[in-house]
């Protein structure tokens, strides 16, 4: 579990998100959020951490405690550390059956990210959310 998850506050996020006017505007609010994501170590960018079918490079660590799960995440792409932040707020903290019961597309879809994520961009995004919601 990364402390800078556990600041970020959906809420927060999505009305920041959802302020944004324009895909610069969007831009900007995700390299911000970029910096608020702790950076893997060179150790924990492992081929079985990597999140398959990513246009960017992602790694994506998965640990569960007490039966919630806590996540770890990076990326070599700013933006993609910024989509990571969004993304891991809304499941940080949270049992695998709650996380499997939300609509994740949905709740991304809400957080005004269309004018940023291209096709291949969001099918990174859907090979994240699998595996987020995997057993």
């Amino acid at each position: 579990m990364t402390d800078s998850l556990n600041q970020q506050k959906p809420a927060n996020i999505k009305e920041q998100l959802q302020a944004c006017r324009s895909k610069e505007e969007t831009f900007k609010a995700l390299v911000t959020l970029s910096k608020t994501l702790t950076r893997l170590t060179a150790e924990e960018k492992t081929e079985d951490n990597k999140v398959k079918g990513c246009e960017s490079a992602v790694w994506l660590i998965i640990e569960e405690k007490d039966g919630q799960r806590h996540f770890k995440a990076d990326s070599d792409a700013k933006l993609m550390r910024g989509v990571l932040v969004a993304i891991l707020s809304l499941v940080e903290g949270k049992t695998l059956a709650a996380i499997q019961k939300m609509d994740l597309k949905s709740e991304l879809g809400k957080l005004n990210l269309s004018s940023y994520l291209t096709s291949s961009r969001t099918n990174g995004v859907l090979a994240i959310l699998d595996k987020i919601s995997a057993m």
